[in-house]
């Protein structure tokens, strides 16, 4: 977990001590990168490449400029709910959204169209009205809208403003379904909500009992707190990630230290501008 604001659900599932959370509320506003994601893939040991290293030398070839915290522990796939996080009964639901039921394929024009088992093209009312509160199925609303929980209210973009509106007309069933079978349809956003909404109105929605709804579960007795680093060359003008795979409490004051003389460094590159 690299984001403090994001789940503090996912932080107590965790069990993250104090002082590693502490540390992620020092982090950028933006940490979706790292070691082996995007284009920190090279695993060899030139720059360019991501590797696992204690702290570097600051000097003229290695510049720190950026970095977060993240809090993470081992785990391993659930295998009572196929990673999927449901009890069986909402799994089933969301399995059978889709069917690949060969007997079922409906032709149109004499191609292959789609699966008439599948229930995605059979939705209700209940799944409808879910949709169009979360702002989906726009291309059948006369306004794109959506309803706020918080406030119990509809918001609408109307002329160019969102703006409160009265209840918008739900579309039918049949109108949803024909969409449904013609060009792009839904997407796994709608199938989400979609599951729960039926799931919810059949009294059968939950969480997998082994897993809590993660999809995973733990095999480390307690979380550990990491460190990534962007380094940067400016001779070979390249940069590389570097991932302190388990930061000790006992080592936190010194890689402070180290963080806050690299934001000095970068500082005082720039101080006679």
């Amino acid at each position: 977990m690299r984001n403090y604001t994001n789940d503090i659900d996912e932080l107590n599932q965790l069990s993250a001590e104090e002082w590693q959370i502490e540390c992620l509320k020092k982090n950028p506003d933006y940490c979706s990168w790292g070691n082996y994601e995007d284009y920190m893939t090279d695993k060899n040991s030139q720059w360019g490449s991501a590797i696992e290293n204690e702290l570097w030398r600051l000097d003229e070839l290695n510049e720190l400029v950026n970095f977060y915290f993240e809090v993470n522990r081992k785990s391993k796939p659930c295998e009572h709910c196929d990673q999927s996080g449901s009890n069986p009964q909402t799994k089933q639901l969301k399995d059978s959204w889709y069917s690949f039921d060969k007997e079922e394929w409906i032709y149109i024009d004499g191609k292959r169209r789609y699966n008439n088992k599948a229930w995605q093209y059979h939705l209700t009312e209940v799944e409808i009205k879910e949709l169009v509160k979360h702002g989906r199925l726009s291309d059948l609303m006369s306004v794109h809208c959506s309803y706020n929980k918080e406030d119990e209210k509809w918001y609408g973009w109307v002329d160019g403003k969102k703006q409160e509106i009265e209840e918008p007309e739900y579309p039918t069933p049949e109108a949803v379904n024909s969409w449904a079978t013609k060009g792009m349809g839904h997407d796994s956003l709608n199938q989400w909500i979609a599951v729960e909404a039926r799931a919810r109105h059949l009294g059968v929605y939950g969480h997998c009992e082994h897993c809590n709804g993660k999809g995973y579960i733990y095999t480390e007795p307690k979380a550990k707190l990491g460190l990534q680093m962007w380094f940067i060359h400016p001779r070979k003008g390249s940069s590389r990630g570097v991932y302190l795979k388990n930061v000790e409490h006992n080592e936190l004051d010194k890689v402070i230290e180290y963080l806050k003389e690299a934001r000095q460094r970068n500082y005082d590159r720039f101080s006679l501008l």
